[in-house]
């Protein structure tokens, strides 16, 4: 049975996601690193698999954990952090834990499945792993990190050519 590797994330929407994919896309180009594999996002769970069939209950399961906890609350940047091994924004949202949490207990696991692991450090990382840390952390220092976004919560999939699907926006 083909089965689907999925992760719940929350990404930004407005000026703050623009800014952040423009620097992803500079980052590529001039200072890759791990992070530019992903869409901007900040982590609510582990992967997960699940077999296709059951892909549409997921994205249920997360859009009714959306909806149980709406309306969706502020987001705010903590701060731009700039450590040698990693560079992102810290977080504060208690509705994006709230989510996590209703989507956790919402979701019924199936046999064999991988059991969700939900994540509490609200981030999004702009840099880590291999490449030019300096540089990344130079480059991410010119974007401001207080403009305002929305945050939608959805369900992607990581095909296996490392390509990214929000499936939540195809309901």
């Amino acid at each position: 049975m083909s089965r689907a590797e999925l992760i719940l994330y929350a990404t930004p929407n407005g000026p703050l996601a623009d800014a952040l994919y423009e620097l992803f896309d500079r980052l590529r180009r001039d200072a890759p690193t791990t992070a530019q594999t992903y869409p901007p996002h900040c982590t609510l769970t582990g992967f997960f698999h699940r077999g296709r069939a059951d892909v549409a209950r997921v994205i249920d399961d997360a859009h009714a954990a959306v909806t149980a906890v709406a309306p969706p609350a502020s987001v705010t940047v903590e701060r731009l952090r700039l450590a040698p091994d990693w560079v992102g924004l810290e977080l504060t949202a208690p509705w994006l834990l709230a989510v996590t949490e209703a989507f956790a207990d919402r979701h019924v696991l199936g046999d064999g499945d991988d059991a969700l692991r939900p994540k509490d450090w609200l981030h999004l990382s702009i840099a880590y792993g291999d490449g030019d840390l300096d540089t990344a952390a130079s480059l991410a220092s010119e974007m401001d990190p207080t403009l305002d976004a929305a945050w939608d919560v959805g369900v992607w999939e990581r095909a296996a050519d490392g390509s990214w699907t929000d499936l939540s926006r195809r309901r």
